[in-house]
């Protein structure tokens, strides 16, 4: 079965007897960019290794293979999962949340909140990508490193000098081929299989509205549109300004990573010995009965299209029950949502969570699906005087507001276009004259969320409240009110005929008359996110929270290990998912 790739049809339910199908090295449970680089890496090595994804291979439709249609990505049905997740556990400011998702009596969705009578609240949509390459097959590719600060607390809390960002560094180079500095630029690699490049900067030696912006925010932040966001500056943490927005892109702009890399070590002359079974949704961990410390020994899949209930096109199939078996390890990695899920169907968490569903405790971690992380997002959408003409790619600008702790602590993303979060058939178009400055909000000071089990059942989605704002709210809020700030004087600099612009949000008009505490309780209420991390996090085994030590092992039980982004102690830098391909 090595080095195959199997697209399995539709199995008929075979009731509760387990088949037992094979058994390889190593199990890897799912194909995002934590686990699709670990099996092929493995594979190469030469260990027998398989590949279980619950989704198809999608990586030859144009949705996925090309990164400008990533919002097409996320809202196509052939790979979604449709998590409803709370942003608190205060039912009336969850009300407020203006892209409330609802289920209409005719089963379509509505979004907002005043919905039709006998609608469902569901609450707010948080795709995840069930498809070859996960999540990295859906996102829009921003690849940009955390701080170092980042990568040193991995190591002083563990003990483990590994983590040090001077070596996170050194693994960032195996992985990468840079396409947007010169060759022999210190800090970056030239031979691994994450292409990077910039948007291409040649729209600022043209004469356009889009120009003229990003000239003005270049003014008042400082920068360039060609400048090393990922540097090997030792000041890095502190730059501030404009830089060239790299994502794991080639050069055509088509994506690069989880499943071109599957895709390449399945095609390889060598034959590397990775097999890759499609249609497996798993829903345990095997441990073994002749051991006084939980071993894991192989995993319980669900074979068939659609069997999720996230997944939109799941019809109540059951599927076929299989067992298959690791010599060596499994390595879960199945994101921060699914991955204490099935730890907990396993026997592993919280142990009162798991006797309320009468699951037979395997070890208890108290930490498992707790600390649920996740950046806070927001943004400044006005829409300028007149159809802004001219085209560019996004461009990055990174941001120290006056009281930021420690590093900078923006994100932004600015082009002609709209971005107010996710819900159903999102963005919403406002036309030609339409600018925005996203951001995202690093490092924030609340981790309080949680995974939890809804049932016993593998295919029900998990109870998920990120608890937003729960400890440090103001300071996070004022943090986010300043980047606002700056960034609406970037924009409105530009002057005439393109200003003055009508802002829609967080302070909607031309006259910005909005007071501070409008501003920040609109951002509280309006906040969204996709980066959720920490479910499952690193740390010292005194640390009753700990899941998983700094090797991704979980604490007490053999031969198991999470390598996701559910096992980040806090959410790296602003987008999780070049941490994740370098660890």
């Amino acid at each position: 079965m090595a080095g195959q790739l199997f697209a399995l049809g539709l199995f008929a339910a075979t009731g509760a007897v387990a088949q037992a199908v094979a058994t390889y090295d190593y199990i890897v449970v799912g194909s995002g960019p934590g686990g699709a680089p670990l099996a092929a890496n493995l594979a190469r090595a030469g260990y027998p290794t398989l590949l279980l994804e619950a989704g198809d291979d999608l990586g030859n439709n144009k949705n996925y293979s090309e990164m400008a249609n990533f919002n097409l990505a996320a809202n196509d049905e052939k790979s979604r999962w449709d998590f409803f997740v709370k942003h608190s556990s205060d039912e009336e400011r969850e009300g407020k949340y203006e892209h409330t998702t609802w289920r209409k009596p005719d089963g379509s969705f509505y979004v907002g909140l005043d919905p039709p009578e006998g609608s469902e609240r569901l609450g707010i949509w948080y795709p995840r990508s069930a498809t070859l390459g996960g999540c990295a097959m859906h996102n829009g590719g921003v690849c940009a490193l955390p701080s170092d600060d980042d990568w040193n607390a991995i190591a002083e809390s563990t003990g483990d000098d590994t983590w040090l960002a001077k070596n996170m560094r050194q693994y960032f180079e195996r992985i990468e081929t840079a396409q947007y500095v010169p060759p022999e630029t210190p800090g970056h690699g030239y031979t691994g299989y994450l292409n990077l490049t910039i948007s291409d900067p040649a729209f600022m030696q043209q004469s356009s509205d889009v120009k003229d912006i990003a000239s003005s925010i270049i003014k008042v932040t400082g920068g360039d549109v060609t400048r090393d966001i990922n540097a090997a500056d030792p000041d890095r943490d502190q730059s501030t300004g404009v830089f060239g927005l790299a994502s794991h892109a080639d050069p055509t702009g088509h994506r690069v990573g989880t499943n071109t890399y599957i895709r390449a070590t399945l095609d390889d002359p060598a034959k590397y010995p990775l097999t890759v079974q499609l249609q497996s949704l798993v829903t345990k961990v095997l441990f073994s009965e002749d051991t006084e410390e939980p071993t894991a020994i192989g995993v319980e899949v669900l074979r068939g299209p659609s069997l999720y209930k996230a997944d939109p096109r799941h019809n109540g199939t059951k599927g076929e029950v299989v067992q298959i078996f690791a010599k060596r390890e499994v390595i879960v990695s199945g994101g921060a949502f699914n991955t204490p899920q099935i730890l907990k169907l396993s026997g592993i968490g919280p142990a009162e969570e798991l006797k309320k569903f009468d699951i037979p405790v395997v070890k208890d971690l108290p930490g498992v699906g707790e600390k649920l992380a996740d950046n806070y997002e927001g943004g400044v959408l006005a829409l300028a005087s007149k159809p802004l003409n001219g085209t560019s790619g996004p461009i990055a600008v990174l941001l120290k507001t006056p009281t930021a702790r420690k590093n900078r602590n923006i994100y932004g993303w600015c082009k002609s276009f709209s971005f107010e979060g996710f819900w159903p058939g999102y963005p919403t178009e406002y036309g030609p004259a339409q600018y925005e400055c996203a951001f995202v909000h690093m490092n924030p000071r609340s981790q309080a969320g949680y995974v939890h089990l809804r049932s016993s059942d593998p295919q029900e989605p998990p109870e998920i409240n990120f608890n937003f704002f729960e400890h440090g709210g103001d300071e996070d809020l004022t943090e986010m009110l300043d980047a606002a700030k700056i960034f609406r004087k970037a924009i409105t600099s530009v002057g005439e005929p393109i200003a003055p612009f009508n802002e829609k949000h967080p302070c909607p008009g031309i006259n910005q008359n909005c007071t501070d505490e409008a501003q920040k309780e609109f951002l509280k209420l309006q906040t969204y996110s996709h980066h959720a991390s920490s479910s499952c996090g690193i740390g010292p085994a005194d640390d009753k929270l700990a899941v998983l030590d700094s090797k991704f092992r979980v604490h007490g039980v053999k031969n198991l290990r999470v390598v996701d982004a559910s096992a980040f102690p806090a959410v790296p830098g602003a987008f999780p998912v070049c941490p994740i391909f370098s660890k």
